[in-house]
Parts: structure tokens; sequence; C-alpha cells
């Protein structure tokens, strides 16, 4: 995997243009209980957030689950949410945190059920292997097949340790953006993302230690 620290998210923008109102007019309404200003918000950037949260979604259920739960946590937190912060990070973040969660608790749902899945081969009963959809919906096949590589790598490791690379390796954020998203210093998410992947090595080259 190629190291992508230079790339960074789009800056997220709190206006549009022509006659559309702002971000932040629509969240300004929202708070003061017009239903339909969040509905326009939420449609509004529903592409990026769906993007997003299929490089934690497993398959297409899983991505609804992740949306609606995302929305629901805006929802909840909108009261909250300053005219300084521009919305589309803050939702950002939220996708973030929700898909960590989700991580989390897959994590503790293998650890209870059964053993950790791994990619198929030659000797695995496909039958009883989850179907794992492509990270990125992308229309090239092989971007898609990649992209689905990278992340059953990944799904060998910790959740902390897949929510950081899978930003790093499969969104192209750079170390500062996900410290921020995460609450890490950058310096820590740099020494994080250096143990995650020598972790992932070694489950890679040693799958008995897993």
């Amino acid at each position: 995997m190629e190291d992508s620290s230079s790339a960074t998210p789009p800056p997220p923008a709190d206006s549009t243009a022509g006659d559309e109102p702002s971000d932040q007019a629509l969240v300004a309404a929202a708070q003061s209980g017009q239903g339909i200003a969040l509905d326009r918000l939420l449609r509004r950037h529903h592409p990026e957030l769906a993007r997003l949260l299929w490089r934690f979604a497993r398959n297409s259920a899983d991505l609804d689950d992740l949306v609606q739960e995302t929305f629901l946590r805006v929802l909840r937190a909108l009261p909250r949410w300053r005219p300084d912060q521009p919305f589309l990070h803050w939702l950002r973040r939220i996708a973030v945190n929700v898909g960590r969660d989700h991580y989390r608790r897959d994590a503790t749902r293998r650890r209870w059920t059964t053993e950790p899945l791994r990619p198929a081969d030659d000797n695995t009963d496909a039958a009883n292997v989850p179907a794992l959809e492509a990270a990125d919906p992308a229309p090239d096949p092989a971007a898609r097949a990649a992209a689905a590589e990278i992340k059953a790598a990944l799904d060998l490791l910790p959740p902390d340790d897949r929510t950081l690379l899978t930003l790093h390796h499969l969104e192209g954020w750079d170390f500062a953006t996900i410290g921020r998203h995460l609450g890490w210093p950058s310096a820590l998410t740099r020494l994080r993302a250096f143990r995650a992947r020598r972790r992932l090595r070694d489950l890679i080259e040693n799958p008995s230690s897993q």
C-alpha cells in the first residue's frame, strides 16, 4: 500500500453557488425547528456521506445502517453545532465516529462468536465467507477490486488501527486531518500508523499469530 500522506480531502465549504442557502443558514433554520431545512441539508451532503461510509461498510446493508445512524447522531447533536464549525467537516467527524464504532462492534461480535474473518483462498469454503463488497462503488472494476483487497487486509486489524488506515489508504487523508477527526495529535497519529502498518504486515506474513 502506497503512502498517500500528501493527499488531503477537499476542504469543506459552508456555502453553495447561486441562490441556494448556505449550510450555515440551513442549520440555523433546522435549529429553530424547520424540519425541511434539515432534510435539505442532509440531502445536499448525502453523496459525500455515503461515499465516506462505504469505506467502513462490509456491504450495502451495512452502509444503509451506517448512514441512518449518522443521520440520527446529527439530529441529536444539531443543537450543539456552532456557526464557527464548517458543517461538512462536522458531519464528516460524526460519520468517522460512526464507522469507528461499527469497527468496534464488529470486533466484539467476532470475539464472542467466531474466528476473525479472513479473505477467501483456495482452501476456504466460499459459502461460509460473508460477502465483502468493494470499499468504493467506483465504475472501474479494477479500482473496486483494489479497494476491496485493501479493505480485506485492514479487516485483520484492531478497530482504531482499521479506522486510521482506512482513512489514510482508502480516503487519502493526511495524518493531521485524521488526527483532528479522531482527537489525536498529528505526531501520535503518525506513530500509531507506523505501528498499525507493522502489525498488519506481521499478520499477513504470519497468519497463525491472529
